[in-house]
């Protein structure tokens, strides 16, 4: 079972040896993990196609507990929609740049131009 979390139980949890996760009783998942160097974050660990994940929503201080609690709970609805929010994060750093586009449109489309 997990504690409720609020602004003042993440303030209060103490840094520790090793890291340590505190999880949500209002939101299966949903955590607030505490690293050995002090810092913060908030997670949420759930399955998508039968994998595990582990994914972080944010630093404590840049995220209130309300704000990360409410990301949690939309990304939990966007899993149960079949999506993988690490899957999306991840596709979104390898998308090209507009440089990379450029270029792949001069090399590929211009040479094939009649000017």
């Amino acid at each position: 079972m997990g504690t409720h979390l609020t602004e003042r139980v993440v303030k209060a949890a103490e840094i520790g040896t090793r890291k340590y996760v505190i999880f949500d009783e209002a939101c299966a998942g949903f955590g607030h993990c505490v690293f050995e160097s002090g810092r913060k974050t908030f997670i949420l660990i759930y399955r998508a196609a039968g994998r595990q994940r582990r994914m972080t929503i944010g630093t404590w201080l840049s995220w209130s507990v309300i704000a990360a609690r409410e990301e949690a709970k939309r990304l939990k609805r966007d899993i149960d929609r079949g999506e993988d929010p690490m899957d999306t994060r991840t596709n979104a750093r390898h998308a090209p740049t507009v440089d990379e586009l450029v270029e792949r449109y001069i090399d590929e489309h211009l040479p094939k131009l009649r000017l």
